[in-house]
Parts: structure tokens; sequence; C-alpha cells
């Protein structure tokens, strides 16, 4: 069945001009055509709207000249705010209510923050948590401290797990767009004595936990990733799977529970002396923590997490699933990709918005040439 025309602007949803490939470089210089190409497609996933007539006559006009002024025109839009707030909501596995724990307390962080205009940052920094009429409202975990969507039950409730590890992964991957083993340069590793036996061993002749070695996880190689696992669970060692945040917890293992499991609905630690087990202390990309909420804050001051800002943004405008990984895939470009465009903003704003990354992402002509050359006939 032919597409039929948007009696807006005339477009016809699905179909793209653009065949040839593209150079994916700085000095790519977009036609007319182009740049109403790649906006017709980006405008949907950023503010759910298409072009109007006066943003084509614009791009007719002054080609990619017309963009970053477009683009700066709908980061203001609520629609951008709810597109980048249903992201983190996905990324998070936080929506809803269950019990008495409300699921949708990130997504309100999210909301509050990219609204008023803030550092984005302060997604997991932030001290306060919002309501439904993005009203400051006090965190529902109980913790003595407050780290943004990390600090909610939402977001700990919908990753427990044993160990602390969906907490951890999901913290990795929505924050750092990382996934375990990541580069040790990001995340060291930590010093195999002060591990439990079973997770100081780096191949099969080193596992010398019976249970393990018989299949549980990647019971022959544990150190690979657990090395740097360990660090990043041990500040949610006093939060239990409600995400309640637990005074008295020490991270001992269960002896009734599963692998993993400490008492009370609580996780174990991975560390084997039961003093250190039991404290929220830890070393997050290099930086030593004392809690979640200094973990939070040493996080954002990595420029991975301005880089992996720009890749999530990547993926809501432009629909370039990355994989989470250290590159854009398929963008043939020097150096690192992502960290460039973060870099071009951090320079001047070094905590910047949301809004300000946005700009530069979707206004970057090596992600326009990417796009395009993805786009079909």
């Amino acid at each position: 069945m032919t597409p039929t025309p948007t009696p807006t602007t005339g477009q016809t949803p699905g179909v793209f001009t653009p065949t040839e490939t593209l150079p994916v470089e700085a000095s790519f210089k977009p036609t007319a055509q182009q740049t109403l190409d790649y906006m017709r497609y980006v405008g949907p996933s950023l503010i759910g709207r298409v072009l109007t007539d006066e943003e084509e006559t614009k791009l007719n006009a002054g080609a990619g000249d017309a963009v970053q002024p477009i683009i700066e025109s709908w980061v203001k839009d609520d629609g951008f705010v709810e597109a980048v707030k249903s992201m983190l909501e996905i990324r998070l596995g936080s929506n809803g209510k269950r019990g008495n724990a409300d699921f949708n307390l990130p997504g309100y962080i999210v909301r509050h923050v990219v609204k008023n205009d803030l550092p984005w940052s302060q997604v997991v920094t932030s001290t306060s948590c919002y309501d439904a009429d993005d009203k400051a409202i006090a965190c529902d975990t109980g913790a003595p401290y407050t780290a943004g969507v990390l600090t909610t039950r939402g977001f700990l409730a919908g990753n427990e797990g044993r160990f602390n590890l969906g907490r951890a992964r999901a913290m990795l991957l929505t924050f750092m767009c990382r996934d375990y083993p990541a580069e040790p340069e990001l995340q060291p590793y930590i010093e195999k004595a002060r591990l439990k036996l079973m997770f100081r061993a780096s191949n099969a002749a080193e596992q010398m936990v019976a249970e393990v070695a018989g299949g549980f996880g990647n019971g022959l190689a544990c150190f690979s990733c657990h090395g740097q696992f360990s660090n990043h669970a041990q500040p949610f060692v006093k939060f239990d799977s409600s995400g309640t945040w637990i005074s008295d917890a020490n991270g001992a293992q269960s002896m009734t529970g599963q692998l993993g499991e400490s008492d009370r609905k609580l996780m174990a630690s991975h560390f084997d002396v039961p003093a250190e087990a039991a404290l929220e202390k830890a070393q997050w990309f290099n930086v030593e923590i004392n809690n979640l909420a200094e973990g939070a804050a040493a996080m954002t001051k990595n420029p991975g997490f301005q880089a992996c800002a720009v890749q999530q943004l990547i993926d809501l405008g432009v629909g370039l699933d990355l994989g989470f990984d250290t590159k854009v895939k398929g963008l043939a470009v020097m150096g690192d990709f992502l960290a460039e465009i973060a870099e071009s903003v951090t320079t001047t704003s070094p905590d910047p918005t949301i809004q300000e990354l946005a700009i530069a992402t979707y206004s970057d002509v090596r992600v326009m040439a990417a796009t395009l050359n993805g786009l079909k006939r």
C-alpha cells in the first residue's frame, strides 16, 4: 500500500530520498533535501510531531545552517521532556505502581530535571524526589542520603537481585553505557584478596568453590566481571529487595537463602571480611566513596557520563541502537565520536543540561550523515 502524505507538510512517512553513501565526517555539507529528510526523521522521536510548514521552509532555505536553530527550539518543547523521561523509564525499568512503591518517581525526577533546564547530572545527584505535580518530596527509601533516581524504590526494587548485581548493572548500562567487563581504565579491578573465594577465580584452574564451578554464573572466570561488579554493588548493600534502606544490614551470606542473598530480603556482599561487607564504602570510577550518593557524584564527574548521555540521545532521536558499545556502530570516524560531541559541550559548560547535549548531538553533521545513510527509499 502506498503511504499517504501528511496534510500539513506533504511529506510521505517512511519514504526518504537519500540512497547514496554519505561521508560521515565533519566536512559533510548536507543539501536542503538531506536536511529535510533528516529532520523529518528525528522530529517525531524527539518531540512527537512532524515538521511544521514554517520549519520546512527554513530548512529548504537554509539547509544545514537551519538545523541547529530548529533543534534549539525543539529542546524547549514539552514533547522533548516526555521523550527523555520515557527513554530513562525504559532504561531503568521503572514505571507505574506496585504495592506501596511508586515506580514513577525515577521518571518524575527526570522530568523535573529536563523541564527546568537543570544539569543532566542531577538525575543521579538530586537531593529531592518529585511527585506527579512536580512538587519536591522526600525520596522513599529511608536512606540518610539521596542520589536522584538511584535512591528511589522504583529503581531499587525494579532491579533487585542476588549480590545486588542487577542494580549495579542497570546503573552502569544506563549512565555509563557500559556492560561488564568494562575497560579497566574506567573501573579498575579490586584486589582479589578482598573478595569471597569464589570471585577470585580468573579461570577454571583457579576456581576452588565447587558450587560455583558447577555452573553458577560464569563460575570458571568470576573475577573478569565481579572484580568490577563488587565495587559497584557494595553501595547497594543496605537496600532490601523492596528498596528500603536497612541501617544494620551487614552483607552476610544467608545460611538458608540462595547464594548471593542475605537475611531479611537483603543481598550479600562480594567482600570477604565481615566488617567491610557491612559498609557502603567502595571505589567507583577511580574515586573512593562512602555511599551511593558519593558514588553517583563521582560518576557524573567522569567524562563517560556525558558521552553516555550523547549515546542515549542518538538512540532516542535517530534510532541507531548502539548496543551500549564503546563506539558508535557503523560510524567510520576518527577517535571516540561520542566523547568528541560531549567534550564540545563540556569545554564551555562543565555540567551541561541534556538540552545542551541534545543540541550538539542532533546538529552534528556526522550524526546527520550516519542517519541519512541508514534511511531507505
